[in-house]
């Protein structure tokens, strides 16, 4: 193995997630690249590789610039959609002895909530506000989905106008949680060297 398939072996890791098509090309036109440089440097491939910068940051800039695969940004959303589910409280309409309600279901849900809400931020800002915002409209279904299958299933929850309009705005929370914080970290971040 040559030092340049070296180098590109670990470029090819760093970019780990996309799409691998655009990956193979990325790859094709940096092979390309590394051979015209060392070609002007009088045929030294070391100096041409150290040019080009640390491996893993190189990878990790074109993953920046062209995002994740449909496959991945899919998975993204499939996971807060799940994860989004499990924040409906299911509320058994029991009360203590003391005639108060029991409130567990909706502390059990916050858990859940945080989790939900850490991953979109996750995604958002490792993946890009692309992904992210597919992943909080996964999560906005998810949501939707549970809500529908607690009405509709067997023991038919109980719908009220106000829990309907919490319901919508906060599953559309996860929308802005999802895309925001990515779009913050392009606009507020340095602009990237050219690559």
């Amino acid at each position: 193995m040559t030092a340049v398939d070296e180098y590109l072996a670990q470029v090819r890791g760093a970019m780990f997630g996309m799409d691998p098509r655009v990956r193979d090309d990325i790859l094709l036109e940096l092979r390309s690249h590394l051979g015209e440089a060392a070609a002007a440097n009088g045929g030294d491939v070391g100096r041409a590789i150290g040019a080009m910068g640390p491996a893993a940051h190189v990878g990790r800039e074109y993953r920046a610039v062209y995002g994740y695969s449909r496959g991945y940004q899919f998975l993204f959303a499939l996971i807060a959609a799940v994860l989004a589910a499990l924040t409906l409280p299911v509320l058994q309409g029991s009360t203590s002895a003391y005639g108060n309600p029991y409130y567990l279901p909706n502390l059990l849900a916050l858990p859940f909530l945080v989790v939900v809400l850490g991953w979109l931020l996750w995604v958002s800002m490792r993946a890009g506000s692309r992904a992210g915002l597919y992943a909080g409209l996964g999560g906005f279904a998810g949501r939707m989905v549970a809500a529908a299958g607690l009405v509709a299933g067997p023991s038919g929850g109980i719908v009220t106008a106000g829990g309907l309009v919490v319901l919508v705005l906060s599953s559309a929370l996860l929308v802005l949680v999802g895309w925001l914080p990515g779009t913050a970290k392009k606009a507020w971040s340095k602009p990237a060297a050219e690559l």
